[in-house]
């Protein structure tokens, strides 16, 4: 495939992931040119997938949203083809070692066809390998979070001494808490940006030290580019499905969500353990 397309399928594929069941070895998706561009109208499933779906963890994403993402994608894709093909029906077929993307005219020829190979799809943000670890510890992180959040509802304001990795939370009532911490990531809402804070984080790197050990950037694991890209975009539900991962691999207690004071972002805390008064 041209090379300039390479990035573009691989978030059609994101994409896809994301709306189909898991486990799926095929699916076809079908579009219509409506007042607002064009639309995605249906995404049939084949093959395993539609019989016997693996699980597939809550990534917190808006699937109309995503629709709305792809069928843009899509029509970027039509725009590059330069007329080869009108947008109506495309075919994804996938394997452990690659994924054919065929799209077909409305008589089902092909009219244009490429291939993921194996290492694109082991660098996608959407992959099997990181839904079964946000499955794997989805439960244990809601209880987790349930909990504390009960304790810190109360919450008005905090601090962070970086030197320290200490968290100090003021309450409206009681006593003032802390906990030692790790930074886990930040995230900025306008640009729909993660970005981990062992990336970023040079002056203290004690507050990040676990979190990178879990997402190990040096070897860039397979399949899970979530990971170790330094940073990418999403929803902020999803970013609170992959702050929810780590809290769990750390041992951690939960996650605390902190506004910067700009306004511009938000930090995602990860509270090693239980906050207890300030002496």
């Amino acid at each position: 495939m041209a090379e300039s397309l390479t990035p573009l399928i691989q978030t059609l594929h994101d994409s896809v992931m994301v709306l189909a069941p898991g486990g799926w070895t095929a699916v076809e998706l079908k579009f219509v040119r409506s007042g607002n561009g064009l639309k995605l109208t249906e995404l049939e499933t084949r093959g395993e997938g539609s019989k016997a779906p693996k699980p597939k963890p809550e990534l917190n994403i808006d699937p109309r949203a995503e629709a709305q993402r792809l069928s843009e994608g899509v029509a970027e894709l039509a725009e590059h083809l330069k007329g080869r093909w009108e947008p109506g029906s495309i075919v994804v077929q996938r394997t452990a070692d690659f994924a054919d993307w065929r799209l077909l005219q409305p008589d089902r020829q092909q009219a244009w066809f490429t291939r993921l190979q194996k290492e694109h799809l082991d660098s996608l943000l959407m992959t099997d390998a990181l839904f079964e670890l946000i499955h794997g510890s989805q439960r244990a992180f809601h209880d987790l979070q349930l909990g504390l959040e009960a304790k810190l509802r109360r919450t008005v304001g905090f601090s962070f001494d970086p030197s320290a990795g200490m968290l100090t939370l003021q309450q409206a009532e009681g006593p003032t808490l802390s906990a030692p911490v790790q930074v886990i990531a930040q995230y900025f809402p306008d640009a729909f940006t993660w970005a981990w804070g062992w990336a970023y984080e040079q002056r203290q790197p004690q507050t990040v030290e676990r979190v990178k050990r879990i997402c190990a950037p040096e070897v860039t694991q397979p399949g899970l580019s979530a990971l170790w890209r330094s940073e990418f975009h999403c929803d902020e539900g999803f970013a609170w499905a992959i702050a929810g991962s780590i809290v769990v691999q750390l041992g951690a207690r939960g996650v605390f969500r902190a506004e910067l004071a700009d306004g511009a972002g938000v930090v995602f805390f990860a509270l090693m353990s239980e906050p207890s008064p300030v002496s």
